[in-house]
C-alpha cells in the first residue's frame, strides 16, 4: 500500500491507499489516472470500473444511469442459472448485466482469474444474515421471513484455477439511483479494544500494524500543518 501510495503521491501512502480501499475515503475521478499509472493498468479501464461501480455508463458520448442505457447495457446469454432467476424476477435483469459489465472490466485487470455472475443463494443469505437473528422464537417463521425479504442479486465470485471453488464473492445490490464513491465514516473503537486485538498478532503483523499507525499520524500532521 505504501508503495502504490508513494507512486500516487498521496500523503501517508499508506493510510490513504487503505482507507480508499475500504470506502473511508472517496475515490475522485481526477485521480484516476494517477491511480492506473500505479496499479499499471489502463486509464480507460478503471475509469469505466469507477463509473460502473456507481451504477453510471457511457453511451454515444453521454453518461447515463445504467437503467437508462437501453441496448447498449448488452444482451449477450447471461447463463442457465441467471436465466432461471430472471423467468421470475425479470425487474432484475439490467442489475445483472451491469454486474456483467463490472466482472468484464474487472477480468480485464487480472486475465489470470475468472469472475463469473451468478445469483445469490437463500441458503447462504439465511446463514449469513439471519441464523444469529434471535429475534424468532420458531426457526420455520424465521426462515418464511428470510424467504420472503431474499432478493436473488447478482454475486461477483472470482475462480482460480489453483483453488476449488470461489475464492471470494461480492454482491451487486440493485442500484434505483446514481451512487456516488463517498467517505464512509469508520467505526470508532475504543483503545482497550485495539489494545486487546493487538496483544493477538504476531510479531510480523505487529510490524504491519505499526507502519499504519505512524502513517495516519503522518497524515494527521500534514493536515494540521
Amino acid at each position: 500500500m505504501r508503495q502504490v501510495g508513494e507512486r500516487i503521491g498521496v500523503p501517508a501512502a499508506a493510510a490513504t491507499v487503505s482507507q480508499i480501499e475500504k470506502g473511508e475515503r472517496a475515490l475522485k475521478e481526477p485521480k484516476i489516472a494517477d491511480w492506473a499509472r500505479a496499479l499499471k493498468v489502463r486509464e480507460a479501464d478503471l475509469l469505466e470500473l469507477w463509473q460502473l461501480s456507481q451504477g453510471e455508463m457511457v453511451t454515444d458520448g453521454r453518461r447515463v444511469f445504467y437503467t437508462d442505457a437501453g441496448e447498449a447495457l448488452g444482451n449477450q446469454p447471461l447463463g442457465a442459472d441467471i436465466d432461471k432467476v430472471l423467468r421470475e424476477r425479470p425487474d432484475l435483469e439490467r442489475i445483472y448485466r451491469l454486474a456483467a459489465r463490472i466482472a468484464a472490466v474487472l477480468g480485464r485487470f487480472v486475465p489470470e482469474v475468472m469472475f463469473k455472475v451468478e445469483p445469490d443463494d437463500i441458503g447462504s443469505f439465511y446463514d449469513e444474515r439471519w441464523h444469529a437473528d434471535k429475534a424468532f422464537s420458531d426457526e420455520a417463521e424465521e426462515y418464511e421471513a428470510v424467504k420472503a425479504a431474499f432478493v436473488p442479486v447478482p454475486v461477483i465470485n472470482c475462480y482460480s484455477r489453483a483453488v476449488p471453488g470461489p475464492i471470494y464473492g461480492v454482491g451487486v445490490p440493485v442500484l434505483t439511483r446514481l451512487t456516488p464513491v463517498a467517505r464512509r465514516r469508520g467505526k470508532s473503537v475504543k483503545a482497550v479494544e485495539l489494545d486487546d486485538l493487538i496483544r493477538t498478532l504476531t510479531g510480523p503483523e505487529r510490524e504491519r500494524v505499526r507502519g499504519y499507525v505512524e502513517a495516519i499520524v503522518e497524515q494527521r500532521a500534514d493536515a494540521n500543518g
